[in-house]
C-alpha cells in the first residue's frame, strides 16, 4: 500500500489499541482526517513567531465569537478539566481530592486510555521490586541529564528533575483506588485467575543476565512498569472523582476559554454535540488543559513537523469524536494561543520502530533488533544496534524509505544478547505465553511460531539459501546485497565491525540456514508532543515570559518534556509524565497554586 501524505488508521478496535500501546511499524489504512481549512491569523497579541518570521500562525483558525444569546446553559465551579486522557483522569481526581467542586468535559463518548506503560522513578510500589528511592539502581541526577541529552537540552529540566522526584510517590497514589489491581513480583511471573484481567508488572524483573545498561551506549534504563489495562485503572481513578461530584460531561468539547480583562483565564465555552449553542462554565479557581496532542491535524503538523509530511509518515489516531472524526486536532494549542501563550519551538513526534514486517499487535517479526539491516541499493547504511527511534531516523534517509532485516535459523540463541528494552525480542521462549499475558510483555519475547506465522503471513520470507532469499525481496539490488552479505558475515567472524563499530556480542553472520528476511518502511507516528511553554507546577506562559493566571496544563499540550525527538531510554516516559503531572495540575488548580 502507498503511504500519502493524508493516510490515516482508523481508530477502533482491538488491534488499533494495543498497536497504539506497542509502536506499531508499517503502513496505515487511508482514512483522510476531516478537519477544517485553517484561516491564517496571528495570536491576539501578534508576537507569536511562525517558523517563517512573519508572526503567522496557517494552521490557526479564527477565534469563535460567542455571545450570551449563544449561551443555552450556564456551570459555576471550581475547577473544569478540559479533556479526560491520561492526564486529564489523574487532574479530575486530584482536584476533586482537594475538595474543589469539578467539571469535566471530553470531546468523545468516554475517557481515553491508549498506552499501557509509564517510566517511573521510585516509591513504594517500585520498591517492591528493588527500584524505590534509595535502591541506588539509578542515578536520578544521570536520568535527568541522559533526558535532556535525548532532547537537545531544548526540554524544561525543572519539569524533568520533578519527574525524578515524584513520579514514584504519583504512582502509589495512582494506583491506591484501584482495589483489583494485582502486583506481579516479576514481569513473567504466574497471575493467579482472578488477576488476570487486571495487572501491574514491572518491566525486565529479574533483569537479563547478558544485559548490562551501564555498559550500553544508548541504554534503555530499568525504570517502567506496564498495566494490562490502563483503562481499567483510569476509570476508578475517575470513579473517585464521580463519588467526590464531580460533574462529566461526555461529547462535549470545549471550544475556546473565557478570559477577564486582567488576561486571566476564568472559565471556558464547551458545547454539547448536536448543539449550536454553548455551555458557558465558570471556574472560580482555575481551568487545566488536557486535551491532547495534534497528531491528527495536518496543517499543525505541516508547521511543527514538515519532516513527518516530507516523509510520508502514517498516524495511529485512536479517539474519536461523536461525529466519528478524529479528536486530537491540537484544540490546546489553539484555544491558548488566541490568548497569548507561548508555543515551544522545538517538538517531537512518538515514531519508533519495532522491526521488519510488523503485525497488527505492534511486534515486527524479529523486534527492532540490530541484526543485519541493507537498503535497496543493497548496501548496509547503520550500525544496527540501536533503539526504535533511531532505526527509524535511519530508515527514513534510505532510498524509498524502505529496508530489509536480516537474520539466520541462529536466533533462538542470540536473542537473550540483544538489549533488554522498547521494541527489542530479548526472550526465546518454546511454548507461547499465557492468553492473559499483556500486550507489552510479548514485545520483548519470540517462538519459532512466531516467526513460522509471520512466514505464513507473508511479513517474512525465508529460504534454504542466500540467492534465494535475496531473489524475494523485490527491488533490492541482488548482486550488492550478496556482496554486503559476504562482507558482514567476514567482520562477524572476525569480530569487529569496522565499519559501523557495532558490538562485537551483537554481531552474528549469516550462516545457518533457513535464512530469514522481512521488509520494513516507516513506522507510524503515535503522538505530535509539543505544547506550550510551561513549568513543573504546570503554568502557562504567555510571550512575554508571563504567567497566564487560571489556566493549567498537563499531558501532550505540557511543553518542556520532549524536544527534538522522543527518548526511548525511558520506556512509557509520556505516560508516566501523564499521570504525574495531571495530579500537579488538578491540585494546584483547586489550590490556586
Amino acid at each position: 500500500m502507498e503511504i500519502s501524505r493524508r493516510n490515516f488508521l482508523a481508530g477502533a478496535g482491538i488491534a488499533a489499541a494495543g498497536a497504539a500501546a506497542m509502536g506499531l511499524a508499517g503502513c496505515a489504512s487511508p482514512k483522510s482526517a476531516s478537519s477544517k481549512t485553517a484561516e491564517t491569523t496571528t495570536s491576539s497579541n501578534g508576537t507569536t513567531v511562525g517558523y517563517d518570521g512573519t508572526g503567522t500562525m496557517p494552521w490557526l483558525p479564527e477565534e469563535p465569537s460567542i455571545t450570551d444569546s449563544d449561551i443555552e446553559e450556564e456551570i459555576d465551579c471550581d475547577v473544569v478539566i478540559c479533556g479526560l486522557g491520561a492526564a486529564g483522569v489523574p487532574a479530575a481526581r486530584a482536584a476533586a481530592e482537594s475538595g474543589a467542586s469539578v467539571v469535566c468535559f471530553e470531546k468523545s463518548a468516554s475517557f481515553n486510555s491508549v498506552a499501557s506503560d509509564m517510566a517511573i522513578y521510585g516509591g513504594e510500589t517500585q520498591k517492591a521490586w528493588g527500584r524505590g528511592d534509595g535502591d541506588e539502581l539509578l542515578d536520578k541526577d544521570m536520568l535527568c541529564e541522559e533526558h535532556m541529552i535525548g532532547g537537545s537540552h531544548r526540554s524544561d529540566y525543572s519539569i524533568v528533575r520533578r519527574w525524578a522526584d515524584e513520579s514514584g510517590a504519583a504512582l502509589d497514589w495512582f494506583i491506591k483506588p484501584c482495589s483489583d489491581l494485582y502486583i506481579s513480583n516479576t514481569s513473567y511471573g504466574e497471575i493467579p485467575a482472578e488477576g488476570q484481567s487486571n495487572y501491574l508488572f514491572p518491566y525486565f524483573v529479574p533483569m537479563l543476565e547478558t544485559y548490562d545498561y551501564t555498559k550500553e551506549s544508548m541504554p534503555c534504563y530499568p525504570t517502567s512498569v506496564g498495566f494490562s489495562s490502563l483503562a481499567t485503572c483510569m476509570k476508578e481513578n475517575l470513579q473517585v472523582a464521580i463519588d467526590a461530584g464531580a460533574d462529566i460531561r461526555y461529547t462535549t468539547p470545549v471550544v475556546d476559554l473565557i478570559v477577564d480583562d486582567s488576561g486571566a483565564v476564568t472559565g471556558v465555552y464547551a458545547q454539547a454535540h448536536g448543539s449550536k449553542k454553548y455551555i458557558k462554565c465558570n471556574a472560580k479557581k482555575g481551568v487545566v488543559i488536557t486535551t491532547g496532542d495534534y497528531l491528527a491535524n495536518e496543517e499543525m503538523t505541516k508547521f511543527f513537523q514538515p519532516n513527518n509530511i516530507e516523509n510520508e509518515i502514517p498516524i495511529l489516531c485512536v479517539a474519536m469524536d461523536a461525529d466519528g472524526e478524529y479528536c486530537l486536532q491540537g484544540d490546546a494549542l489553539k484555544m491558548l494561543a488566541w490568548h497569548g501563550a507561548e508555543i515551544e519551538r522545538s517538538h517531537a513526534s512518538i515514531i519508533h520502530h519495532m522491526g521488519a514486517g510488523a503485525g497488527a499487535d505492534g511486534r515486527g517479526v524479529i523486534g527492532n533488533n540490530g541484526y543485519l539491516w541493507l537498503n535497496k541499493r543493497g548496501k548496509r547504511f547503520m550500525n544496527e544496534d540501536v533503539p526504535g527511534q533511531q532505526v527509524e531516523n535511519q530508515v527514513e534517509n534510505q532510498p524509498g524509505k524502505v529496508a530489509y532485516q536480516f537474520f539466520d535459523a541462529a536466533w533462538p540463541d542470540q536473542l537473550k544478547y540483544f538489549p533488554a528494552a522498547h521494541g527489542i525480542a530479548c526472550y526465546y521462549l518454546e511454548e507461547d505465553l499465557p492468553e492473559y499475558t499483556a500486550s507489552g510483555l510479548r514485545i520483548n519475547c519470540r517462538t519459532k511460531k512466531d516467526i513460522e506465522d509471520a512466514v505464513a503471513d507473508g511479513r517474512c520470507v525465508t529460504s534454504d539459501t542466500i540467492e534465494g532469499l535475496l531473489a524475494q525481496l523485490e527491488g533490492i539490488d541482488v548482486e550488492t546485497a550478496k556482496a554486503s552479505i559476504e562482507h558482514y558475515n567476514e567482520l562477524a567472524n572476525a569480530g569487529v565491525d569496522t565499519d559501523f563499530g557495532k558490538v562485537s556480542s551483537r554481531l552474528f553472520p549469516l550462516s545457518t540456514p533457513p535464512f530469514y528476511a522481512a521488509e520494513c518502511g516507516v513506522a507510524l507516528n503515535l503522538g505530535s508532543l509539543g505544547g506550550v511553554v510551561s513549568d513543573a507546577d504546570c503554568h502557562v506562559y504567555n510571550t512575554d515570559g508571563e504567567i497566564i493566571k487560571g489556566v493549567y496544563v498537563a499531558g501532550a499540550p505540557q511543553g518542556g518534556r520532549f524536544n527534538v525527538q522522543y527518548p526511548i531510554d525511558l520506556k512509557g516516559m509520556s505516560c508516566g509524565m501523564c499521570m504525574m503531572f495531571g495530579k500537579i495540575a488538578g491540585e494546584n488548580a483547586a489550590n490556586q497554586a
